[in-house]
């Protein structure tokens, strides 16, 4: 999903959430998602105030009236604002792509616009002037679709800021010494219900399609088999976190011991069943910050997020006793046992990028299915190992180059 079109709630937002609500269920790519609507097409949001301009100007040039002219001030005053905040959060997210703008200022600048709207239509409308009634009514009805095309993400908020430019323009009507215009009050229900309709229909429209990409992405993120993330999901999930001295994290890779043992001796559907109830086994180990993956085959790959080195070394005990130390029932009255292997490495400890840390914790786990089965091994322990025993090998060779040699029969010493 775009960076560009997503957004948040900020401080002043979230204490009117419930008019951001989506009217539907919704994940959290797709909340922020509809979010980011609310600050689409601000080009559009600032020609709408161009013609408010316009019209309001007439209205000043006509009557002469002084409130015209504080409320074409406004109107620039807004058309600045609006324009100020669009650039500063083009600027956010050039200096940061993963920057993601809150959408306060833009839905304050929305419904300030559109209370300013209703203020004009209701100075004109209760007015004795018939063009800038013609006008005051062309342009509330000109406004009131992008509002619902710019704003349907948030279907509450919309048809709050409908109310907000149609109410006043109702109230001038009815306020005006012309009893015709009496009929406006009866027609706004049903100009009402349907701005609504339209608005709930692009809502769930795009709802429906949200939902399609977050079943698409679960798809081509996630093992068909064990419903784990596969490779591709466990790359997009290390994508997004970046390591750092402050955070601590480990990887762990895991290859199960005698896997292939059952395949060929079961078949490739006891070997799948085998599997499925790995998984669960590794799931059930796993607090809620982690992440599993099945990188292919009988490897999977653990993310453990806000660990300490010892809290790592200690689950990956419990994960090898967890997968080993009871047997498999594979269907048919088959029962078999399997070990595991792990090799994992830590952050800042062992590497600074995620991809040293995924090929420092396979390099531990090849040095742990080296050493024997059922071994847990980190790649600083690895590492330590392999220093130890070139030091013993250059040790030796010293002591063997400074030793007398042997002397040939004959030979003179």
């Amino acid at each position: 999903m775009d960076t560009a079109t997503r957004g948040k709630l900020g401080p002043g937002a979230i204490s009117v959430r419930w008019l951001f609500e989506p009217a539907g269920e919704v994940n959290d790519a797709g909340r922020s998602f509809l979010l980011g609507q609310l600050l689409s097409a601000p080009a559009a949001a600032i020609m709408g105030s161009f013609c408010a301009i316009v019209v309001v100007t007439a209205a000043l040039l006509r009557s002469g009236h002084s409130v015209y002219g504080i409320l074409v001030g406004l109107e620039c005053a807004l058309i600045v604002w609006r324009f100020t905040d669009w650039k500063r959060r083009e600027r956010n997210l050039k200096v940061d792509t993963a920057h993601v703008p809150t959408i306060d200022t833009s839905v304050l600048l929305s419904a300030l616009w559109c209370l300013l709207q209703g203020a004009s239509a209701f100075v004109i409308m209760s007015d004795d002037d018939p063009v800038l009634r013609v006008l005051s009514a062309t342009l509330v009805m000109a406004l009131l679709g992008p509002i619902c095309a710019r704003n349907y993400a948030a279907p509450r908020f919309a048809f709050l800021l409908i109310l907000l430019c149609d109410l006043p323009f109702v109230a001038g009507a009815l306020a005006s010494r012309e009893p015709w215009l009496a009929i406006i009050l009866l027609i706004t229900p049903a100009f009402l219900l349907g701005a609504t309709q339209i608005i709930i229909t692009f809502h769930r429209t795009m709802l429906r399609s949200l939902a399609a990409e977050a079943r698409n992405l679960r798809l081509a993120q996630h093992d068909s088999l064990t419903g784990v993330l596969n490779r591709q999901g466990m790359d997009a999930a290390l994508s997004e976190i970046v390591p750092d001295n402050e955070r601590t994290m480990a990887l762990l890779a895991i290859d199960l011991d005698g896997f292939k043992q059952v395949n060929d001796s079961h078949g490739h559907g006891a070997g799948d069943l085998l599997l499925i109830q790995v998984a669960q086994r590794i799931e059930a180990g796993l607090s809620g910050d982690h992440l599993l993956g099945r990188m292919g085959g009988d490897e999977f790959m653990v993310v453990m997020r806000n660990v300490a080195p010892a809290e790592v070394r200690a689950s990956v005990e419990s994960l090898i006793v967890a997968i080993s130390h009871r047997p498999y029932e594979l269907g048919s009255g088959a029962v078999v046992r399997i070990g595991a292997s792990i090799g994992f490495a830590c952050t800042p400890e062992d590497a600074t990028t995620t991809v040293d840390l995924r090929l420092r914790s396979d390099e531990a786990l090849y040095a742990a299915k080296g050493a024997g089965k059922g071994v847990g091994l980190r790649y600083r322990e690895h590492i330590d190992n392999v220093e130890v025993a070139q030091h013993a090998g250059q040790a030796s060779s010293k002591f063997a180059s400074l030793a007398p040699r042997a002397r040939r029969p004959g030979q003179r010493t």
